[in-house]
């Protein structure tokens, strides 16, 4: 049974709802911009059902059976079964389980575990990390993912991975590209495609700016400014208690420097494909 309190679980299950109320997505995932086109809530959706299309125009055509891993609330397993694939899931939040169970019939297994600790004898012919593989342990994962994979299958991974370069970046997520690059060329997995996509998905973070600068940091200083008001020694006691922590989200997520253009300097997003 996982941890229904994970903070990672409970993050994607967040964001599953702020995505569905506010723009009308239930897809988890960075949106794909090309020739840069302007990220907006209007038009989100539609970025994340291009990135799905990329991913789903990647697949290698003698694939039939896939492993989506961390696949969110089912919304490209679901296209994908669509399309004629046999498609299993494997998701860590049971809350996200749930909505893939909702999408999706009996024909696919819903594996609710981690992918490193997943205990299956089946394989499979394509192994799917979309936006899920940052999550994973690296090594066990790359062991996991041949024990899983059948002669000649695929891996795909479509994320974003950090660079190794100066200075610090304030985005999380993401192994070290050369790291991955490293303990992935001593496997048997041999790369065959290698797509940069690093400025296609940028424009995410340029909208996340603009949404906490124009709502999320307005709301936070009227919150502020009430709870000041009306209990103001209420709030001096929390504001003591949670210093560090307050002060760890203020200069992550209130800095302005979740943009674009730090995205670029700090993050590769690439698509990957390996053949066994």
């Amino acid at each position: 049974m996982t941890n229904k309190f994970n903070s990672k679980v409970v993050g994607l299950d967040v964001g599953l709802l702020i995505g569905k109320f506010f723009m009308d997505t239930e897809e988890l995932h960075y949106g794909y911009w090309p020739e840069n086109k302007k990220a907006t809530a209007q038009n989100f959706s539609e970025a994340q059902n291009r990135h799905s299309q990329l991913i789903i125009n990647n697949i290698p055509n003698n694939v039939k059976r896939i492993l989506d891993v961390g696949s969110g609330s089912g919304s490209l397993a679901k296209k994908l079964i669509k399309l004629g694939y046999e498609v299993d899931c494997v998701i860590p939040s049971e809350f996200l389980a749930d909505k893939i169970k909702a999408k999706l019939d009996s024909s696919s297994n819903i594996y609710v575990n981690k992918f490193e600790d997943l205990d299956i004898s089946k394989q499979y012919d394509l192994i799917l990390f979309s936006e899920s593989f940052q999550y994973v342990r690296l090594k066990e994962s790359i062991d996991k993912i041949i024990s899983v994979l059948n002669k000649d299958g695929y891996l795909l991974i479509c994320d974003v991975f950090h660079k190794n370069v100066a200075g610090v970046s304030p985005m999380r997520g993401g192994h070290r590209l050369d790291i991955f690059d490293d303990e992935i060329s001593k496997s048997s997995l041999t790369k065959e495609l290698d797509i940069d996509i690093t400025k296609e998905t940028a424009p995410t973070w340029d909208f996340l700016n603009q949404l906490l600068n124009e709502v999320a940091i307005p709301i936070s200083e009227m919150s502020n400014n009430y709870l000041e008001y009306k209990y103001p020694r209420l709030t001096k006691i929390i504001k003591w208690k949670y210093q560090r922590r307050l002060n760890k989200i203020k200069n992550v997520w209130l800095s302005g420097e979740l943009t674009g253009e730090s995205f670029i300097k700090f993050k590769s997003y690439r698509l990957f494909i390996y053949k066994n």
